[in-house]
């Protein structure tokens, strides 16, 4: 075969450029530290790359944001937990005070305001914030736990609650206060004294409801299954107002049923609880307004019907269609719960139990108080140097002392029962702190996994699109040298022309 200048020349030419093209690759890689400008370069990269690519962009939105989220949701959640668990424990260690009466006499005011501020520290907790969200409310992330300052007087509510036959219990009351006020209607005949007037115990059927205070001119409606399954009603009565709450338990006639509006009790007697002792399903319907700041959000908790008492506008809330779990995506499949409903957490009963124990604490110290002022009276020159009045003072002083021992024996009695109670909550507190403390460790297990698989998959990535330098460099270095030659030997051929053969 005949080979011509030409041909040499062309071919040299075409290999030339194909060491330029291969120098020109090589310099891009090194200067870009990608192994490819465009997918039609090596498709296969290109295709893993934009894989690898989308995976490493999830990785980072679970690692650097739903996690995080996810973590500090759930570590307020913990937080909350916590505090509301010291709070009950210091409520059990006011029970074991109690029941023993280990309060002293001079400070049994500030006691009581004590417990009853950790009601509302209870209370509080369950308006707590994450990034702007109700962390206890359920989907309602827009809407508080317990009622604000300014929400508390803006709704009236219609509300359904429900109990159960566990829900009646008994309550002891003393009655027949002895008041040193009325030495003067003894001793100028206009009262008299006699045994009716005795401090005296009496006990009486209740059910308590969540809200006390209800709707002026409202009384509660309570329907309930009988043995057989049909609906049945209890009337309520509600009861005047008296300046003496203990009088609300007096004279409890025969199917006679109280409503309290000082405590949101509805008291009854033997035959009625004998009616509903057994019923599984209690149901009262009643309406509520004029909330309190750290009072619950009825919304939370029972189905009810919402006013807006200036704009008439009606909301009705199903509390309990569904679960409400708040899910974040945390892995590839993978989702975590982050919230704790506020209504397993913080019950109305839990604050209800508080209120009753502050409120027996004053009686106690209102019943010591009235005995205090009658011993006083004895030294009194209006009535030490009257016989009539002293024996008048002295029989009021019996039996204010015996109203002191019944008050202070219901109340030690009070704080004993309801160490268990409060017992009881911590139980389900601690189950709730548990359930949250088992889902933070599982979060953190995802979260090394994650990790790892960020790591992982960018190392891959890294390995599938960039160059590896020292590779590279040497790959560099040796075909410079192959352009360099082909560059000499391609001048020596090209540089000759016909006259160098004649």
């Amino acid at each position: 075969m005949r080979v011509t200048n030409r041909m040499v020349a062309g071919n040299s030419l075409r290999n030339l450029q194909t060491s330029t093209h291969r120098m020109d690759s090589l310099i891009m890689q090194l200067t870009s530290g990608q192994k490819i400008q465009r997918a039609s370069e090596d498709p296969v990269v290109a295709v893993r790359a934009l894989k690898l690519r989308n995976t490493v962009s999830q990785l980072e939105q679970y690692k650097g944001k739903n996690i995080k989220d996810a973590e500090s949701w759930m570590e307020l959640t913990e937080n909350s937990i916590t505090s509301i668990s010291n709070y009950i424990e210091y409520m059990s260690g006011y029970c074991t005070q109690g029941s023993t009466d280990s309060f002293n006499q001079e400070n049994r005011h500030a006691v009581a305001e004590t417990i009853r501020a950790y009601k509302d520290m209870i209370y509080a907790e369950g308006n707590s914030t994450f990034a702007g969200r109700y962390i206890f409310s359920g989907y309602k992330t827009d809407s508080s736990l317990a009622f604000s300052n300014k929400e508390a007087p803006k709704y009236s509510y219609k509300i359904q609650e429900e109990l159960d036959k566990s829900d009646i219990d008994i309550k002891k009351v003393t009655v027949n206060a002895v008041e040193p006020g009325d030495i003067d209607g003894y001793l100028n005949g206009s009262l008299t004294y006699g045994t009716e007037m005795y401090p005296k115990q009496v006990e009486v059927y209740r059910l308590r409801l969540s809200y006390d205070d209800l709707a002026e001119g409202t009384t509660p409606s309570i329907t309930y299954l009988d043995a057989d399954g049909n609906e049945q009603t209890v009337t309520v009565n509600r009861t005047m107002v008296s300046t003496q709450s203990e009088d609300y338990y007096k004279d409890l006639g025969a199917g006679e049923v109280r409503y309290i509006p000082e405590t949101g009790e509805i008291i009854f007697g033997q035959d009625i609880y004998s009616q509903m002792q057994n019923s599984d399903k209690i149901t009262v319907n009643y309406e509520k307004e004029n909330f309190k700041t750290n009072d619950l959000k009825p919304e939370h908790y029972f189905n009810c019907v919402r006013t807006d008492k200036a704009t008439g506008e009606e909301v009705t809330f199903d509390t309990f269609k569904g679960d409400q779990e708040i899910e974040y995506e945390v892995n590839f499949n993978q989702k975590i719960r982050v919230n704790t409903l506020g209504r397993d957490l913080i019950s109305h009963d839990m604050g209800r139990a508080i209120e009753e124990l502050a409120d027996k604490v004053e009686e106690v110290a209102d019943a010591e108080e009235r005995l205090a002022e009658l011993k006083a009276m004895l030294d009194n020159p209006k009535y030490s140097n009257d016989p009539k009045a002293i024996e008048q003072l002295n029989y009021m002083i019996t039996d204010a002392e015996n109203e002191v021992s019944m008050k202070n024996k219901e109340m030690q009695e009070l704080f004993n029962q309801h160490i268990g109670i409060f017992q009881d909550f911590q139980t389900d507190v601690t189950s709730l702190q548990s359930d949250s403390g088992a889902r933070t460790a599982k979060l953190d297990m995802i979260a090394a996994r994650v990790a790892d698989q960020y790591t992982n998959f960018t190392d891959l990535m890294s390995a599938n699109e960039e160059v590896d330098y020292e590779d590279k460099t040497i790959e560099f270095a040796s075909n410079a040298m192959v352009y360099n030659a082909a560059l000499q030997v391609t001048g020596n051929v090209l540089q000759k022309t016909l006259l160098d053969f004649i």
